[in-house]
């Protein structure tokens, strides 16, 4: 078990939404989440109340372009930045063919839940995708699954159908199961459809970690769409990916390079 004491900066570039997280001595004491394409478009006028002079940069990224945009910004500012990939993982145990594979924020989550969880463990982040990842003692990061996110089902309807609307998850009324106009019928179905499908994922997982690892894995659950599970035993971690972040910097910035 490590715990975090230092303070730092993170960001942790999704498809649709940023996450920001201010670590002041290992505390969580600021956090916002912004559209992606925000940050891409105006990093200056996002990042300008940070204070990035006194706390460094730790930040992982699946949008490139954003990313571009960041990195520009962070070489104007001269800050002090770490990125988290599998290249400055530092000791995390990676037992996957081609580490450069693992999305950035994947590899933040399995690095929060390698140093301060029991394992072995499945890590669900539910987002644009939605992932399932594998962690364990010895393996460290060992892989798992890449599936839509929740609004990914109502996205592929509006897209590839001539008369079903653009509808957003935010949208959804909770109450009955049957729904009585076209919106909500496409709700409904989103939302019990991904619980279905993360239940049926968890289940086929569980039973194979716990085949080979002879100890039922542990269920972490993360992600700025995070929808209800029906997993009684599942624990749910906001923050898990920008802890991560924070946690990757207190053990790897000093072994790597902290000019981007």
């Amino acid at each position: 078990m490590v715990n975090l004491s230092k303070s730092v900066i993170c960001i942790d570039i999704g498809n649709t939404t940023s996450h920001i997280g201010v670590y002041k001595n290992g505390i969580l004491v600021k956090e916002n989440r912004i559209k992606s394409s925000s940050l891409m478009n105006n990093p200056k006028k996002n990042l300008y109340d940070y204070d990035f002079s006194s706390f460094p940069l730790s930040y992982c990224s699946v949008y490139p372009m954003a990313e571009d945009s960041l990195l520009r910004f962070i070489r104007n500012k001269k800050i002090n930045a770490f990125n988290l990939n599998n290249k400055t993982k530092g000791n995390f145990p990676i037992n996957y063919p081609n580490p450069r594979e693992i999305g950035q924020d994947r590899l933040a989550n399995s690095f929060a839940v390698y140093y301060t969880s029991e394992l072995p463990c499945i890590v669900v982040d539910v987002g644009t995708a939605t992932t399932f990842d594998i962690v364990t003692q010895n393996g460290g990061y060992e892989g798992g699954v890449i599936a839509p996110g929740p609004q990914g089902f109502l996205d592929f309807l509006n897209q590839n159908t001539a008369l079903l609307p653009e509808v957003n998850l935010n949208e959804f009324i909770t109450g009955s199961s049957i729904g009585k106009e076209t919106k909500q019928a496409m709700l409904i179905g989103a939302n019990v459809g991904h619980i279905s499908m993360k239940k049926g994922i968890i289940s086929t997982l569980s039973k194979e970690i716990e085949k080979i690892f002879l100890k039922k894995p542990q269920l972490i659950l993360t992600g700025g769409a995070c929808i209800s599970s029906n997993f009684p035993e599942i624990k749910y971690i906001p923050d898990l990916t920008i802890y991560g972040l924070a946690l990757a910097y207190q053990l790897n910035a000093s072994k790597s390079a902290t000019d981007i």
